[in-house]
């Protein structure tokens, strides 16, 4: 009997899955494609994947429908002179915002990254944290109030894609800095989701993948490949835990 391999992120009430054989072995009667050495391109491919997926899974596990998306800009005339300026308003900015969070009683949680735009090279950040609205203290107000350089853009987060396209941008943002390797910052106390390995003892595994009772697959995110260097097949796809009163989905063990 063939193995593969496993891996499953548990972020609440999402789980991503990852599924892949070990790089000697494959199923019985596989056909598997030719096997090649790892070029500088595909360690650089693979990073960034990687990079994007673990910002995927931060913004999962510790953001929720409803937080926000913000862009910073800065009025005409008061753009900052550098790169390293911009960086130390916003890390004023998120000083206080998390002294204003704090007397509301609620941890600060951010993710965030400064970039260049296209047109006349000026500078923003995008930020991600959560939204509060307690004892008279709400984030868009604050926001408002606490960035005190010009223009901002709220954008609500939304779960189906949102958080996909948010990673990807976020990482992509990182490597647009002239000025050398720029990357995203984040809160210290935000939950970094780890991944469970397990061992599975099948051929091969379901395709389309089912998800265990309770649970869904979501729309579009089935992924079937081919791991260039091992020559055999892999799958990532993520699951979404059922509301109480939400419709059944196909059930089963998730193999």
């Amino acid at each position: 009997m063939s193995i593969y391999w496993k891996k499953t992120y548990d972020m609440g009430v999402i789980r991503q899955i990852e599924k892949c054989y070990p790089g000697n072995y494959g199923a019985p009667g596989m056909n598997r494609e030719k096997k090649r050495k790892r070029t500088p391109e595909d360690v650089a491919r693979q990073n960034r994947t990687n990079r994007w997926r673990k910002v995927q899974r931060l913004i999962l596990a510790n953001f929720k429908e409803g937080d926000w998306h913000l862009i910073l800009k800065y009025a005409k005339g008061r753009q900052p002179d550098s790169y390293e300026e911009a960086k130390e308003q916003i890390r004023k900015f998120l000083n206080r915002m998390r002294s204003a969070y704090r007397k509301a009683g609620v941890p600060f949680k951010w993710i965030a990254v400064t970039e260049r735009g296209k047109k006349g090279q000026i500078l923003h950040h995008h930020l991600i944290i959560e939204d509060i609205d307690r004892d008279g203290i709400r984030t868009v107000e604050l926001v408002k109030r606490l960035w005190e350089y010009g223009g901002e853009f709220f954008s609500a987060l939304y779960e189906d894609g949102e958080y996909e396209k948010l990673a990807e941008y976020i990482v992509k943002a990182e490597t647009k800095e002239e000025c050398g390797w720029c990357t995203y910052s984040r809160s210290r106390n935000l939950v970094n989701p780890t991944a469970i390995r397990e061992k599975i003892y099948r051929r091969r595994w379901r395709d389309p993948p089912v998800a265990p009772k309770g649970w869904y697959v979501v729309k579009d995110s089935v992924w079937n490949g081919i791991n260039p260097v091992t020559g055999f097949p892999y799958q990532h796809y993520t699951i979404k835990k059922l509301m109480p009163d939400g419709k059944k989905g196909k059930e089963g063990d998730d193999g």
